[in-house]
């Protein structure tokens, strides 16, 4: 450390400090301030966004619960929420009701369409991790439903490595469909064993079962 005799030296070594290095520090200081303001007009938006979402999401519910209004047909609320809130997860949740809807009602080529739109809105860093878990599962069983086993392992892929037993036993499936046995046999232990409830591991076991003998 540098020692100073009298406080003209200190101050004349700070101001020579300042001097040298004035460029990187105003050039540290406007970053600092840009991503503090960025990030705070970001999260005003985001908390806008979300509670303007919000109201609609809840008229929307109130006419499909209280007038009856069926989910699949349109809507001047969920338009409002797709056309204008699609990166708020009311509108995300809002999109995989109707698209779940559709797949109730056998409308499968719509409700696929939808679902892959809710994958693609909902997917990246910024996404709705949770949302887009759901959407892929729900698009996986449509595609397997449609013999598109080679499809519904692409939208499942990116989850496979995690410990979810469901995606185990969907992988299993669709690699039933490619008449890869092996791998699906692979599969469904896997989601044999992960499974907690009895009921899940029976089903499991049944398809094992019309595969190979399980003990």
């Amino acid at each position: 450390m540098a020692e100073y005799s009298n406080d003209e030296e200190r101050l004349a070594a700070i101001a020579d400090f300042f001097k040298h290095y004035k460029n990187l520090i105003l050039s540290l200081l406007i970053s600092t301030s840009v991503i503090g303001i960025g990030a705070f007009g970001i999260k005003y938006t985001n908390d806008s966004n979300n509670a303007a979402a919000s109201k609609i999401y809840a008229e929307w519910l109130k006419g499909i619960n209280q007038e009856g209004i069926n989910i699949i047909n349109k809507n001047l609320y969920y338009d409002d929420l797709i056309n204008n809130y699609e990166s708020t997860g009311f509108a995300q949740l809002a999109m995989f009701k109707k698209a779940s809807a559709l797949a109730a009602n056998s409308k499968l080529d719509e409700s696929e369409l939808y679902f892959k739109e809710l994958i693609s809105i909902s997917n990246g860093f910024f996404g709705n991790e949770l949302i887009n878990k759901m959407a892929r599962v729900s698009l996986a069983r449509i595609l397997i439903s449609k013999e598109n086993f080679n499809g519904a392992l692409k939208v499942i892929e990116n989850l496979m490595t995690g410990s979810d037993p469901f995606i185990n036993e969907l992988a299993g499936d669709a690699l039933i469909g490619q008449n890869k046995q092996d791998l699906a046999i692979e599969q469904y232990n896997l989601a044999k064993d992960l499974y907690g409830d009895d009921a899940s591991k029976n089903i499991v076991i049944m398809k094992l079962n019309n595969i190979q003998p399980v003990l």
